[in-house]
């Protein structure tokens, strides 16, 4: 027997909040109801716990979905002054762990400005749920789908602006095999700091990596992964460092820049010589990095 289904293109906030409270166990898998009606003071509708007795936390976005990411941070805020109360009240429910929740919100659409907002933020788990209504014979009912985005570069601005004006056009076999294009930014910015030491520096790529030298001397050797790449100094009692954000990639400059002064400097002893060198570091990293990344930003 057919059934007749059509499409609701409005639906008011208080129907949407009961027929997802009615679909509540589909909207996170593997999860259980804990509270149907929990009214949060900033917005939570629902409590689920999850198979590994995390809380499941479900906003009920019955009107602009534009409101998401401030609900998001005062959904945080009240969580982190409540978590030991939360979970007194919800323990025996199965919930505990309450230091890592899952925020849920449920809405008809989600603008782009939204999704972008909350890729950014980090260490924070949340899923957006589309919630598109239907009548099937005469029914109200809920076709519940993912929202999947991707989060965005940990890169900042400054740094991206950087890599831009530093950035040419290399096609190197090297360089195509980061995947990420914050990362081959970063590069970028590396390589460019590296060559900014000295105007005699080569870059040469070998065994699938780049080898930097200065007259014979290799300064450092870098490989690359897919996320990151990993830089060597030429000096062998330093671990190397993987970069895959500004702080590892000014570590990096810092080490390579390190080794250039302490190779390039005349013999020396004492305090003296360790401060001179310090300077010399901070000199070397204020001319190549110039206004790219200020003080704040580090």
């Amino acid at each position: 027997m057919s059934r007749r289904i059509e499409r609701l293109h409005t639906v008011e906030p208080a129907e949407l909040r009961r027929l997802a409270c009615a679909a509540a166990e589909q909207i996170h898998e593997g999860a259980t109801i804990v509270d149907d009606d929990a009214q949060g003071p900033t917005g939570i509708d629902l409590i689920l716990a999850g198979e590994d007795g995390s809380p499941v936390l479900i906003d009920i976005v019955g009107g602009d979905a534009n409101v998401v990411p401030t609900r998001l941070y005062e959904h945080l805020d009240w969580m982190e002054a409540n978590a030991r109360l939360f979970q007194r009240a919800y323990a025996g429910s199965g919930l505990v762990r309450v230091e890592h929740p899952l925020f849920v919100f449920v809405a008809s659409s989600f603008p782009e400005a939204v999704m972008r907002a909350v890729s950014a933020v980090e260490d924070v788990s949340v899923e957006l749920v589309r919630a598109t209504p239907f009548l099937v014979d005469s029914k109200p009912e809920l076709l519940l789908e993912r929202v999947e985005y991707h989060p965005q570069a940990t890169t900042t601005r400054a740094v991206a602006r950087r890599a831009q004006e530093l950035e040419t056009e290399s096609g190197s076999p090297f360089e195509t095999r980061i995947e990420s294009e914050g990362v081959r930014s970063l590069f970028s910015l590396f390589k460019s700091g590296v060559d900014g030491l000295d105007g005699r520096i080569q870059a040469v790529e070998h065994a699938g990596g780049v080898v930097f030298e200065l007259e014979g001397r290799r300064l450092a050797a870098v490989g690359v992964s897919p996320g990151s790449f990993t830089v060597a100094t030429g000096d062998p009692s330093l671990n190397p460092i993987v970069v895959s954000d500004r702080v590892s990639l000014e570590r990096a400059l810092n080490a390579v820049i390190s080794f250039f002064v302490r190779e390039g400097q005349e013999s020396g002893n004492g305090e003296d010589a360790v401060a001179d060198e310090a300077d010399q570091e901070r000199d070397e990293l204020r001319r190549i990095w110039g206004d790219g990344i200020t003080a704040d930003e580090r």
